[in-house]
């Protein structure tokens, strides 16, 4: 929800409310896309090194600086800002989702790792691209652009309780699997 509420979004509410010309709008635009290439490939790097492992740990970090970013996005007045709030969701929106997917293969057993993380993505797509394309502008339409940024600093919030208990899961898994041994 929240990666396709900022990248439907993102150009239409730089040009009309903030008021940035068309080349300001693209930069931004550019900085929220290509940010997330470094991040994505470091991300799997850390939580096998850093967290033995355990994906949601780093998940929920970088939803905590999203929602920060997404305050500075929000709220910014100059190019810069605003860029930089972009470019900070965009380098950190993709780990989560990365990092869920890799967290259902390594959770189901091997040979439904294609259809759980399908189903997975199917369902993430559905509602996340409703949620942040429709829903979005159906609240900003009607009640202002703070309405949908309501929605999608709910959306964070929504996404790091998911990610806390999937966390719950995957330590009573281990410790389940520790006793077993």
């Amino acid at each position: 929800m929240i990666r396709f509420g900022v990248l439907t979004w993102l150009p239409l509410y730089l040009l009309q409310v903030k008021g940035f010309s068309k080349g300001d709008m693209a930069a931004a635009f550019a900085i929220f896309e290509w940010a997330a290439i470094p991040s994505t490939l470091l991300a799997g790097y850390v939580t096998d090194t850093y967290f033995k492992g355990r994906r949601m740990p780093l998940a929920m970090m970088t939803l905590v600086g999203v929602g920060i970013a997404m305050f500075a996005y929000w709220g910014g007045q100059t190019l810069l800002v605003v860029t930089i709030g972009a470019g900070i969701i965009g380098c950190l929106i993709y780990v989560p989702m990365f990092l869920s997917s890799l967290q259902t293969i390594e959770l189901v057993p091997s040979f439904a790792a294609g259809s759980a993380t399908g189903l997975r993505g199917l369902l993430s797509y559905v509602l996340g691209s409703y949620s942040g394309t429709a829903l979005f502008g159906i609240l900003a339409d009607k009640y202002g652009w703070d309405a949908g940024f309501m929605l999608l600093l709910f959306a964070v919030a929504a996404c790091i309780f998911c990610c806390f208990m999937t966390h719950l899961g995957v330590l009573g898994l281990e410790k389940k699997n520790a006793q077993n041994k």
